[in-house]
């Protein structure tokens, strides 16, 4: 079953099914769980008795038998949840008792079970191949996948989201936005509550660059943009507060090594790229960037230079050597780097 199927049976009510919500998008999952307890869950006296929640790896299936079984009260259906299950860790014991439910779900149509996995819980293959147990689950349960959302997808999903707060923006915002708070969906809504409450008290109609980096926090997928944007921007101060940051999460000093050389390797790659005659769309493809990120590499690529960037990207593999075979080690090494080469 694919997602938009599942959403037209949401709109015309007709639920009655069993389920896994399985795949990377958690934000996804969640929102559709609760579309759908919302629809089943009409009256608030009943609920308790038409709903039952089961959460972790290791569930009760017995228990989960029992509560299919049960005839929901006043309603045409009753929900049972399985959340954040593991089913690629069940024991082969535990996936026949689990295939072995199939024989309620004709008798038992009114309740509907859906089993919620963590993202990489249940690995469903692809269309082609799909994964072994997804094939068994399959005669049972309709399977949906929620994989990471594009760029794209996000682009147009954030755009909605201000919109219903009648909040303007503008592509490049959202791709800033996108850039900075990362690719959680989770964080990325708490961010745009965040940018539209604060519009609002301000008397503001729209939401503009400075805004969001302003008032939003890098996620950690974007631990390493602190330090990527000191290093385009030859701020040594903003690499100075990322370090502090850092060090206070007490993120260990090979990790933070490591982002550096990544950003150093990376732009070196575009310098180069850029001494060849290639162009910013070209750069774009070959390097896979995000066309924000592109933008602020080949910037700081033509002020650095190839040659340089070769030297600060030697200089950082020195002492990552140094610290793996005894010599100086810890984050004295990385801000002394900092100091000679970020300003």
């Amino acid at each position: 079953m694919d997602i938009q199927e599942f959403k037209n049976r949401i709109k015309t009510g007709e639920l009655s099914g069993w389920y896994i919500f399985s795949g990377e998008e958690d934000y996804l999952k969640k929102y559709y769980m609760r579309e759908l307890r919302e629809k089943v869950l009409t009256d608030e006296t009943f609920a308790p008795f038409n709903y039952a929640s089961y959460d972790g790896e290791e569930v009760d299936l017995l228990a989960i038998r029992e509560a299919i079984k049960s005839p929901p009260m006043m309603s045409d259906y009753k929900l049972i949840e399985w959340k954040f299950a593991n089913l690629d860790q069940l024991k082969e014991s535990e996936r026949d008792a689990l295939c072995d439910l199939f024989d309620l779900k004709e008798d038992y149509s009114s309740s509907i079970f859906v089993i919620m996995t963590t993202a990489e819980g249940f690995d469903v293959g692809t269309p082609k191949k799909p994964a072994k147990l997804a094939t068994r689950l399959s005669k049972g349960f309709d399977i949906l996948n929620f994989p990471k959302s594009t760029d794209a997808q996000l682009i147009a999903w954030l755009k909605k989201h201000f919109e219903a707060e009648k909040i303007s923006v503008d592509t490049q915002t959202l791709n800033e936005l996108l850039f900075r708070a990362g690719h959680s969906m989770d964080v990325l809504n708490s961010e745009v509550k965040k940018l539209c409450f604060y519009a609002k008290a301000n008397g503001k109609s729209e939401v503009n660059s400075k805004d969001v980096s302003e008032i939003t926090s890098p996620s950690v997928e974007c631990d390493a943009f602190a330090l990527s944007n000191a290093v385009t921007q030859k701020s040594s101060e903003m690499a100075f507060f990322a370090m502090r940051d850092l060090k206070q999460r007490k993120v260990e000093p090979q990790v933070i090594l490591a982002m550096l050389e990544k950003v150093y390797s990376d732009l070196t790659s575009v310098a180069l790229l850029i001494d060849e005659g290639a162009g910013a769309a070209e750069i774009e493809s070959i390097m896979k960037l995000h066309p924000f990120k592109a933008k602020l590499y080949i910037n700081s690529a033509k002020r650095m230079g190839s040659a340089r960037l070769s030297e600060c990207l030697s200089e950082l593999c020195e002492i990552d050597a140094a610290s793996k075979s005894g010599g100086s080690a810890g984050y004295g090494p990385i801000e002394m780097f900092i100091t000679k080469n970020i300003k």
